[in-house]
């Protein structure tokens, strides 16, 4: 008299075991890189804040003489720095970038915005 067996042999668990531990290591990586990814949207979205929010300041206020001028520009919980750029005045407008950084030290630019604004205003 022959038993027939059921079921899967210890190979072919071993064998199942080891897909679904690769598969599972891809989808914790891939959830990590999208974490991390949404940590440097999130720094580059505030930075753009701060440096519409430096423009905005010089519109509404006295234009800085011609020069690179530093300024702290706080966004939410980061302390960026705002690196102001003022050319010199040509056809009655000035030349203004706006650049901001994660420290002073730092020469990794998160964010710039350009403009220009007449000189009389």
């Amino acid at each position: 008299m022959t038993v027939k067996q059921t079921g899967f042999t210890l190979i072919e668990v071993l064998i199942a075991l080891a897909i679904i531990s690769v598969a599972l290591a891809a989808f914790a990586r891939v959830t990590s890189q999208a974490a991390t990814n949404m940590s440097h949207i999130e720094q580059q979205s505030l930075a753009m804040l701060s440096a519409q929010n430096s423009l905005n300041e010089i519109r509404i206020s006295t234009l800085p003489p011609a020069g690179v001028h530093q300024a702290e520009c706080p966004q939410g919980e980061h302390d960026f720095i705002c690196r102001l750029q003022i050319g010199s005045v040509e056809q009655g407008a000035r030349h203004i970038t706006v650049g901001v950084y994660g420290s002073r030290n730092s020469d990794r630019q998160l964010a710039s915005l350009q403009t220009w604004l007449p000189e009389a205003r």
